[in-house]
């Protein structure tokens, strides 16, 4: 049998893929801590107030009035644009985004 490196690779790049899960695939008992934990570390929250913030993003994805694929993905370019303290933009961010499906933050 001929040796297919692409075959290989891909093979490889499956197997190492990071299963990742949002926010939606998660049941709700579990989906709010882990997005808590995950939006709490990761933006570094630090002061009350961000904490208070990321909070109450959890709830409303939880009730289902704040989608979470749009706090995933707020999230991530939040992360991506400001790596050090990426809070500040992501809160902005995730404001206007709202405020454009009709959901006050």
């Amino acid at each position: 049998m001929p040796f297919r490196p692409a075959l290989l690779c891909l093979f490889f790049a499956l197997a190492a893929a990071p299963l990742a899960a949002r926010a939606d695939d998660l049941p709700p008992a579990g989906r709010t801590a882990g997005l808590e934990d995950r939006l709490k570390a990761g933006l570094r929250a630090q002061l009350p107030a961000e904490e208070d913030f990321i909070e109450k993003v959890v709830m409303l994805v939880r009730t289902g009035k704040l989608p979470g694929k749009l706090v995933d993905s707020t999230y991530i370019w939040a992360i991506e644009r400001r790596k050090e303290y990426p809070f500040p933009a992501f809160e902005k961010a995730l404001r206007l985004q709202a405020q454009k499906i009709g959901v006050r933050l």
